[in-house]
């Protein structure tokens, strides 16, 4: 059992004071823009601690800037952890209460959600909405399904304290009109989302971090793919795999892209295109 003031803990933005920019406003948006080109020497020369720490009119940071754009080059993570050093606040809130995260997952830019420490990934905004309510009501799979996948692991979840509560309690979470994530989704016209949302809501983390809880289907359709990856036949994982059934996970965590990355058979390009497309590559096991 989580008690509900840890709970709120967790879900509580940073207190919105910082410092406006001013008629630094200009190096702001460009300090952004070379970030997400990936720019590395560009940025080193313009950020400093002052810039990466202040905000624009709209109370956004340079990483709130970085999160509310499309997906990055690879490049760009060495930038964002460079605003890191520098000290950027992943858990600042904008005028609208909303954080990196927050942008990040209804862009569905996983590259920087992805960077963000755990607790900054749960903060409320000022609707009550949390990141994984933004991305059930955009349909931002690939945020989705990173935010979801992080409760299945137990230095997230804290199965041995707590069992399967603190992990059931973020998922079920309520904004201020009363609606859950998997309510967003459906309300949203994203149905899929919804079902996968409420698939991983049916799970159960033991208190030995076991989970368990997939139905016979699911099983039968996890343990061929787990078949197909571990005897490398790429063109059956190909026909297999699907976006909802790529992430299906044994007692251990362990998914098709898992097995398939232990298997150097599973080499074909297009496999892999396909399966990092479907699946989530942050993933890990338990």
């Amino acid at each position: 059992w989580v008690p509900q003031l840890q709970l709120q803990k967790l879900t509580q933005p940073y207190p919105k004071h910082w410092t406006s920019v001013g008629d630094s406003a200009a190096d702001l948006q460009t300090l952004a823009h070379d970030v997400i080109r990936g720019d590395f020497g560009q940025v080193r020369r313009l950020a400093t601690r002052q810039l990466v720490t202040s905000a624009d009119a709209a109370r956004r940071t340079v990483l709130m800037l970085v999160a509310d754009a499309p997906e990055t080059p690879v490049h760009t993570e060495k930038c964002i952890l460079y605003l890191f050093e520098l000290g950027a606040n992943p858990k600042a809130a904008d005028a609208n209460g909303d954080t990196a995260a927050h942008l990040a997952a209804r862009r569905d830019h996983l590259r920087l959600l992805t960077l963000l420490s755990f607790d900054a990934k749960w903060l409320r905004n000022d609707n009550g909405a949390t990141p994984l309510m933004e991305v059930a009501r955009t349909g931002s799979w690939k945020c989705a399904k990173h935010l979801l996948h992080l409760l299945r692991q137990w230095r997230f979840n804290e199965c041995f304290e707590h069992g399967n509560s603190k992990r059931s309690r973020l998922l079920e979470l309520k904004d201020r009109e009363g609606r859950t994530a998997s309510d967003l989704a459906r309300r949203s016209g994203h149905s899929e989302l919804a079902s996968y949302i409420e698939r991983e809501m049916w799970l159960v983390v033991d208190g030995d971090g076991k989970i368990t809880g997939l139905t016979a289907q699911e099983e039968a359709d996890r343990q061929e793919l787990q078949r197909l990856a571990k005897a490398g036949d790429s063109a059956g994982l190909r026909r297999a795999a699907t976006r909802g059934s790529c992430d299906l996970l044994d007692h251990e965590g362990c998914t098709a892209l898992m097995w398939a990355a232990e298997n150097s058979s599973c080499g074909d390009e297009a496999l892999w295109e396909q399966l990092v497309l479907l699946g989530d590559p942050t993933c890990v096991a338990i």
